[in-house]
């Protein structure tokens, strides 16, 4: 992710619009070849430290005049580096021994380099180690998640677009497929990333056989509770929504005190680096996966997701699906802290349709002001609801499903 630092843009009028780099420009492609080169080597037995980094991209950074460019290009390839973390030591206390110790031999007169090393080391298990480890400059580069050289330049206009959204108020965005699967994929994301949403069909006055939704999504500026954090998995949605064919965004972003209109389509010509859709499901997720698989034997996890309508022309796309071994389906949806208009209203929803085959799940985190006393209150929700803390347990939702699995 791009630093507020390192986001590029012009206002023009009332529009915001990022500025974009051309992803086939051999100067631009050259340096980012520079740049993966430092990060690809090993020096000596393989040990480059961070210091080292800097000082070996220096130069590369420093060749072309737009600093700020080869400066964002730089901190998308470090933040796929992984570097070595310090020992459980107290590394300025045990410094401030070490040294305190070192002037006492020096001035009690040591008599070679080798006794004097010996003595100062003696019965001290961090003399052994490197004393400056905690020191940022000295980690060591024990990773790195390489990538093509126009790959980091097309990485680098999605990450434009990432920096501004991060202070959007709110963002609206209309995709469409001739695929419902592909579409079924990106809600998947938007469930994952936990992002406040409403989700309605729509005509599309293009393709009349594609499947057109719009997504009212709120955010990061609309937020009062972890905001910065909420911008962060917006950001990190968005390559989600650039892997459509056809899609548009439309963004109110907030700069300088004032707030901007981001217009953006499928003819901007980003691209995604959401290839894989496994590696960017949540570990949480994996993990309740793999305990759900071990642990329950009457039902399993379908990845059929289907689209149920709601109130007011809206799409219900529910976090999990389950099935058990007579077929009977029954569909979760997850609430988290930032989905307490979402949740009303599907309490609403769910209140006239008792039979749905619905559970709802609803984190502790959102029970402030009059939310514990309304969910009390629903009679669906007592039957068909529970509470859980950042992820639903196995258990929890296994003793739900087989009270429900006859509605």
């Amino acid at each position: 992710m791009l630093t507020k630092d390192l986001v590029k843009f012009r206002k023009q009028g009332k529009y915001i619009r990022p500025q974009f780099i051309a992803v086939n420009d051999s100067v631009l492609l050259r340096i980012a070849e520079d740049l993966l080169t430092v990060y690809d080597s090993r020096e000596g037995n393989g040990v480059l430290t961070r210091g080292e980094i800097e000082e070996l991209v220096e130069p590369v950074l420093k060749s072309h005049r737009d600093l700020k460019l080869t400066g964002g290009l730089n901190k998308l390839l470090l933040d796929r580096c992984l570097f070595s973390q310090a020992e459980d030591f107290d590394y300025p206390a045990q410094r401030r021994e070490i040294f305190l110790r070192a002037a006492e031999l020096l001035k009690n007169g040591a008599e070679n380099y080798d006794g004097y090393y010996r003595e100062l080391a003696d019965g001290s298990e961090f003399a052994n180690h490197d004393i400056f480890a905690d020191l940022p400059e000295n980690e060591i580069l024990t990773g790195f998640r390489t990538l093509f050289p126009r790959g980091l330049l097309e990485r680098y206009n999605c990450a434009q677009v990432q920096g501004l959204l991060l202070n959007a108020s709110e963002i609206e965005v209309k995709v469409s497929s001739p695929d419902p699967a592909e579409l079924r994929k990106l809600f998947k994301y938007l469930k994952f990333f936990r992002l406040l949403a409403e989700i309605k069909q729509i005509k599309n006055p293009v393709e009349k056989d594609d499947v057109a939704m719009s997504m009212k999504i709120s955010g990061p500026a609309s937020i009062l509770e972890n905001s910065r954090k909420y911008g962060l998995q917006i950001a990190i949605f968005f390559p989600a929504v650039c892997a459509l064919k056809k899609w548009q965004l439309k963004a109110d972003v907030k700069s300088g005190g004032k707030i901007y209109r981001l217009n953006l389509d499928e003819s901007s010509g980003l691209v995604s680096h959401y290839r894989n859709f496994s590696a960017y499901i949540p570990e949480e997720i994996v993990m309740f996966h793999n305990l759900f698989r071990q642990k329950v034997e009457n039902w399993r996890i379908s990845g059929e997701t289907p689209f149920i309508k709601g109130l007011r022309q809206e799409i219900i796309f529910p976090d999990l699906n389950f099935r058990n071994r007579h077929g009977k389906t029954i569909h979760l949806e997850l609430f988290h802290r930032w989905h307490r208009g979402i949740l009303l209203n599907r309490l609403e929803f769910c209140e006239a349709n008792p039979d749905l085959p619905l559970l709802l799940g609803v984190d502790r985190a959102l029970l402030k002001g009059d939310l514990s006393e309304i969910l009390e209150n629903s009679a669906y929700f007592r039957k068909k609801g529970f509470l859980f803390r950042d992820f639903p347990g196995v258990a929890r939702v296994s003793k739900l499903l087989d009270e429900n699995s006859s509605f």
